[in-house]
């Protein structure tokens, strides 16, 4: 009995070391919750007055305002200074709701242990995904600062490997946090502006789960950023992706309709003359069905026909309805009516020398014909007398 009772306790200590283990496992894949604390919150600005304050659900409540400072921009930094190890993860996502009516412009900022700054690069992708639609999009911050939407709310993404040391393009995707002293959000914007927004519900993913948003970061769509909208037939322009891990599958679409303008699945974009008016076109890569990225084109009006010559005629070829608008009125021997007129004058004209010319000639012939006849005649009659 003393036995079994052993091998029953010895089955017990292994599922629980088993269970342990797995669950162990299953956390060391799960995204770390990260709180905000008001004791280790600091804040830096150089003019803009900020104010923040973390709310009952953990939220950091932000506020700036650059109202009556002068014309310029102003920044704002506010960072949580606590030693951390982030070396095992490989993104870092947080909620943002903007309560203003204005652009918010941000990035993210993390401090190693050596000093060195992290920032999101210009040249890398960070992901947006609206919480009204669900769907992930990829995006580049402009100057060094995110961009969302007047009344943005969802999820900010930051993969890793979008990361550089600030002022060093060149190390982006080629630097990792690992230990750090701080991390925080910077925003920057210009006088008599109000920024209200709240940070919350921050994560730090581990490296395997964030696989495929570093695999993303260094996606781009290439081709001309400004294309001319034709005066006649078609203009058209090839885009492509680069950047993209191997078997994925892309697909171009327009954003949004605009008349005139297609895109094939290809890349393929075409410009027809309806698109005359229209400013511009932001073109969509669909990304595996899921993952999206804009590129706004600049659609650029023909100067085709505003070219001139040195005198002010232009060089365009016109219409044969513009013919009437472009001469002047006094060029009346130039008008399309005149040319026929003309025409019938000179038909009119070689009839009345051609006919008369005609009759003199077969009056002539038969002038010579009856003279030789009668010729004929006389010698006939002088051989008859003979």
């Amino acid at each position: 009995m003393r036995t079994k009772w052993q091998q029953w306790l010895l089955i017990a200590i292994v599922t629980g070391l088993w269970s342990l283990s797995s669950s162990y496992a299953n956390a060391s894949t799960q995204p770390e919750q990260l709180h905000w604390s008001e004791r280790s919150i600091h804040k830096w600005s150089n003019g803009a007055k900020v104010q923040s304050n973390v709310d009952r659900n953990g939220s950091l409540q932000i506020s700036a305002d650059t109202q009556g400072l002068d014309k310029g921009f102003y920044s704002a930094y506010l960072y949580e200074l606590q030693n951390r190890d982030w070396s095992g993860s490989g993104e870092l996502r947080f909620s943002v709701r903007s309560d203003s009516d204005q652009v918010l412009p941000l990035n993210v900022v993390i401090t190693r242990a050596d000093r060195a700054a992290l920032t999101v690069s210009n040249e890398r992708q960070v992901i947006l995904i609206p919480k009204a639609t669900k769907q992930p999009g990829l995006v580049q911050p402009v100057d060094g600062l995110i961009e969302l939407a007047p009344g943005f709310e969802g999820e900010v993404r930051v993969p890793f490997s979008s990361l550089m040391i600030r002022n060093k393009p060149d190390t982006a995707g080629h630097v990792t946090p690992g230990n750090i002293l701080s991390w925080g959000i910077t925003m920057t914007t210009s006088e008599n502006a109000q920024l209200r927004y709240r940070v919350g519900n921050v994560k730090l993913v581990p490296a395997q789960e964030a696989a495929v948003e570093n695999s993303l970061s260094a996606v781009h769509i290439h081709g001309d950023e400004r294309v001319v909208i034709p005066v006649a037939g078609q203009s058209v322009a090839q885009y492509t992706m680069s950047g993209l891990p191997e078997s994925s599958d892309v697909q171009f679409q327009l954003a949004h309709p605009v008349q005139g303008v297609s895109i094939t699945s290809g890349g393929l974009l075409t410009l027809e003359t309806e698109a005359d008016g229209a400013k511009s076109v932001v073109i969509q890569a669909l990304i595996d069905e899921k993952w999206r990225t804009n590129l706004t084109i600049a659609l650029d009006p023909s100067t085709a026909m505003k070219v001139k010559e040195a005198d002010g005629t232009p060089r365009f070829i016109p219409a044969p309805d513009q013919v009437s608008k472009v001469l002047e009125p006094s060029a009346i021997w130039l008008k399309p009516w005149m040319e026929w007129m003309i025409r019938i004058g000179l038909l009119f004209i070689g009839l009345l020398v051609v006919i008369p010319y005609w009759l003199w000639r077969r009056e002539q012939r038969a002038l010579q014909s009856g003279k030789s006849h009668s010729m004929n005649h006389r010698r006939s009659k002088r051989l008859f007398r003979m």
